[in-house]
């Protein structure tokens, strides 16, 4: 059973997986649906997320629970937030750029203390206690780019060649499975009577891959915690995770010739790949002030375990002129059930409280993705394939958030830092990104209000075709495509 991969991740699409039916999801599906960026508030997105040790904001319930036992007080708040995605990609000797806007909610919650009476409070060893309930957008997949060049040395219709060519029983006019992509392209006329293809790709092509990436993952968190004596904070969150991921992608190669005689104009390959389901995670956490100017957390979170179902479709369309005309090919729709376990986390963090002035925080985070694993109860073989492909690609990663909040009476100033390092061990996947933020707040009476703007970027690597190291086949070009998300957020909160 022959088998390659599309890649799903923040990086790009990188091959086709097959098998008698064709399966969308990628073992680097799991990179992209293990790495959060907790900037749920703007208040902790202001100071880059660094909130493992400075609690006392909702988003902490997502990083490390304990900071629920900082609270003293109940809360209400809800954050808007837009989203600007500019892309630059080069491919081929071609440039070509793209933006898209998109709006959101990051986060909605309610967070419920109980404290000591006055008369009480010094006799009593839990300082406060916290219920905390509600919404953290923990992913955005949203995504828009695209490139185009030309080529005169390969074609994208030599995918379809060798998977026509791997189906060794097949006899012209009969595959042993339909709708695969060696079946589809016969079908339409893009190969041959002996399946080879028909694409005078010498003659120069034009080839162009758009890709439009739709979703995200947003955390129901519930959580309870409370102060100890006034130096440990303890904490524990459920996670319910909601995931959504629409993936629209199209490949289209077009002849550079104008010759009406000929066998081939273009064709047109696309793909739409919808990914829905839920999964179940803990997170347990400390911190511990060791005076009023220190304070240290840390946090476990277990596997994330996703039970996940995926639409699949496709559809060829191919204008092979005077040999057969305009002919198109659309896939039965396809679905299927399967699950992913994410990694398990680890972090620390220490803060540095600057008297009434505000904070200086730094959280070290280790994920450990070697560690996810794939679930297919109707396919034992390709879960193992995945489950070894994923410990030969991936890695461990290492995640560094630094941030700083200075007060001025009811202003606050932010800043924050972060680096996230790459899941995987090639660096051809440049999985590794960087994130630098601002803020401003403002607090008045029960009423609160913050600002922030995040910016992250990140550079990757994709071929718009995968083809085998066959004797005689040229690889695809390589596109570089520049990656930049600016967003913005705005929490508008009242204490209770």
């Amino acid at each position: 059973m022959k088998r390659a991969y599309v890649q799903l991740m923040a990086a790009s699409i990188v091959c086709v997986l097959l098998s008698q039916q064709l399966r969308a999801q990628s073992v680097l599906d799991a990179a992209k649906y293990s790495q959060a960026s907790i900037f749920a508030t703007a208040r902790s997105t202001g100071f880059g997320g660094a909130l493992g040790s400075v609690g006392g904001d909702f988003s902490s319930l997502s990083v490390n629970p304990a900071g629920i036992g900082i609270y003293r007080t109940s809360e209400f708040m809800m954050t808007p937030g837009l989203r600007f995605n500019e892309t630059k990609s080069d491919y081929s000797g071609g440039s070509f750029s793209d933006n898209n806007v998109r709006f959101g909610f990051n986060n909605i919650g309610m967070v419920f203390t109980d404290v000591p009476s006055e008369r009480d409070y010094d006799r009593a060893d839990w300082k406060s206690s916290s219920f905390g309930i509600g919404l953290n957008r923990t992913a955005d997949f949203s995504r828009v780019y695209n490139y185009r060049g030309q080529t005169n040395t390969t074609t994208g219709s030599f995918y379809f060649e060798q998977d026509a060519l791997g189906q060794t029983s097949a006899t012209p006019g009969s595959f042993p499975s339909v709708y695969t992509p060696g079946d589809m392209a016969y079908q339409a006329y893009l190969l041959d009577n002996n399946f080879y293809s028909l694409v005078p790709f010498w003659k120069g092509l034009d080839q162009n891959k758009f890709v439009q990436e739709r979703g995200g993952i947003t955390e129901l968190a519930m959580s309870g915690g409370g102060n100890y004596r006034d130096k440990l904070m303890l904490g524990v969150t459920l996670g319910i995770h909601f995931l959504n991921h629409r993936i629209n992608s199209t490949f289209e190669e077009q002849t550079t010739t104008v010759a009406a005689n000929d066998s081939f104009d273009n064709f047109v390959y696309n793909e739409q790949v919808k990914v829905n389901g839920t999964g179940v995670n803990l997170k347990m956490g400390a911190i511990y002030k060791f005076n009023r100017y220190f304070r240290a957390g840390i946090a476990f979170h277990t596997p994330t375990v996703y039970s996940l179902t995926e639409i699949f479709n496709k559809n060829l369309q191919v204008n092979s002129e005077n040999y057969f005309g305009f002919n198109e090919q659309i896939a039965p729709e396809n679905q299927y059930q399967y699950s992913i376990v994410t990694p398990y986390k680890a972090l620390v963090s220490a803060t540095a409280i600057l008297g009434k002035n505000g904070f200086l925080s730094v959280d070290y985070e280790w994920v450990n993705h070697r560690s996810t694993r794939f679930n297919f109860e109707d396919d034992p073989a390709l879960q193992k394939q995945f489950n070894n492909d994923i410990k030969a690609l991936f890695t461990s990663a290492y995640n560094i958030r630094v941030g700083i909040e200075l007060k001025f009476d009811d202003l606050l100033l932010r800043g924050g830092f972060g680096s996230f390092g790459s899941p995987y061990k090639d660096q051809l996947y440049q999985g590794d990104r960087t994130q630098v933020s601002a803020g401003i707040g403002y607090r008045f009476g029960q009423t609160f209000v913050d600002f922030a703007l995040v910016n992250s970027s990140f550079t990757s690597s994709e071929k718009p075709y995968n083809i085998e190291p066959w004797p005689g086949y040229v690889a695809a070009p390589t596109a570089t495509i520049h990656n930049n998300f600016t967003t913005g957020v705005l929490t508008i909160g009242w204490k209770l």
